[in-house]
């Protein structure tokens, strides 16, 4: 394995596992294609500046669909072959699907899904970006089969729901603007119908992620509803 380098081969881009730390820089596995960027999916939309925190929302329905789009893939098909697809994580989701297919729109994927109306968030979803996104494909798969939550409930899910690719786009924000407004805190205030999901999967503890340990706090401060669901019926 090698650092990863900033020029991929044409048409291509970098597929990282883990970090550098002498070099500072994520390791680079292998190179998978660009994903072409889906004809459903809006070039364009409100602007994530424009739209309050608490309705940064999609639906579990939406979500599951999204992943589809991105399995569906040539550029999936390699993560999977270099990496085991139970080993793609949301880092990976990121940077081969989120981040090119939403640049310059200023709109977070949950935007763009609902460019018409933003609904208010009835749910969280507290997961570790480490983690895998099958497993969490099928925990989502489990609170609609077995917890009784309905596939149109709206949550708030941080890698769709916030603008990530940092690029100045008109009506977007960067990662510190929105965190400035504090969607985490805000949403976990309110209440929602379904409280605060926290998602595990077995490559990634998700409790060593400092954010998710923070959301807990916050969440029991309110004493809002948190279960914890993973691949299994919880």
């Amino acid at each position: 394995m090698k650092p990863a380098q900033e020029d991929a081969p044409p048409g291509t881009k970098p597929i990282t596992n883990g970090w550098d730390a002498k070099a500072s820089k994520p390791i680079t596995v292998g190179y998978a294609p660009l994903a072409p960027r889906p004809d459903w999916l809006p070039k364009s939309g409100p602007g994530q500046r424009n739209v309050a925190p608490l309705c940064w929302s999609l639906s579990i329905e939406q979500w599951i669909f999204f992943v589809r789009a991105c399995v569906a893939t040539d550029a999936w098909k390699k993560l999977a072959e270099v990496k085991g697809e139970y080993e793609i994580t949301m880092y990976d989701v990121n940077d081969h699907f989120v981040k090119p297919w939403t640049q310059g729109t200023g709109c977070s994927i949950a935007l763009l899904m609902n460019t018409a109306e933003q609904w208010p968030v009835e749910g969280m979803f507290s997961h570790a970006w480490a983690g895998s996104v099958v497993e969490t494909y099928n925990c989502l798969q489990n609170m609609v089969n077995h917890s009784g939550v309905p596939s149109a409930a709206r949550f708030f899910f941080c890698t769709f729901s916030m603008y990530q690719p940092q690029d100045g786009a008109e009506g977007g924000l960067s990662i510190s603007e929105q965190i400035a407004l504090e969607p985490f805190a805000k949403i976990i205030e309110s209440k929602p119908t379904h409280g605060m999901f926290v998602l595990h999967t077995t490559i990634s503890e998700v409790y060593d992620r400092l954010w998710v340990a923070h959301e807990a706090d916050v969440g029991i401060d309110a004493k809002l509803q948190m279960r914890g669901i993973g691949q299994g019926v919880s």
